[in-house]
């Protein structure tokens, strides 16, 4: 009986690791209205270069793209990481739609812990956005 209690906490406890361990959040940004080129998408009301989502996980790893456009025109969203306000702002990747209103990209673009993460419409997208919602889906563990 006692090592079958012992096997049962092992069990318990890996289990619980495992599921406290790894996390895949997702997080959108939208702006209102027309974008056009180098225009900041939104968290809530907040231009996401000032500040951006924040990254709570060890080895985050951004794995899906998704924008959804009002128009059904090709444009290019641009993935950023900063410490907020811009600062240490870096180009992770992009992603450029076809002319749908809806597309996913997966992607793997590394992301340090408590980075904020920002998208803007890039200065060189062939076009403007209407009324944009994009987002991220990212992997890594529970830090």
């Amino acid at each position: 009986m006692y090592i079958f209690s012992e096997i049962l906490a092992f069990i318990e406890e890996f289990t619980n690791q495992l599921v406290k361990a790894s996390a895949s959040p997702g997080f959108a940004w939208g702006r209102s209205g027309t974008s056009p080129a180098s225009t900041w998408l939104q968290n809530d009301t907040v231009p996401s270069n000032r500040t951006g989502r924040s990254v709570f996980l060890s080895n985050a790893i951004i794995t899906k793209v998704f924008v959804a456009n009002e128009d059904a025109l090709a444009i290019k969203v641009q993935i950023y990481s900063h410490d907020g306000n811009e600062i240490g702002l870096t180009l992770l990747g992009s992603v450029t739609t076809g002319a749908v209103r809806t597309s996913t990209f997966d992607v793997s673009y590394s992301v340090a812990l408590n980075k904020q993460i920002a998208l803007r419409i890039a200065s060189d997208s062939p076009n403007s956005a209407q009324n944009v919602v994009a987002g991220i889906l990212m992997s890594g563990t529970l830090a």
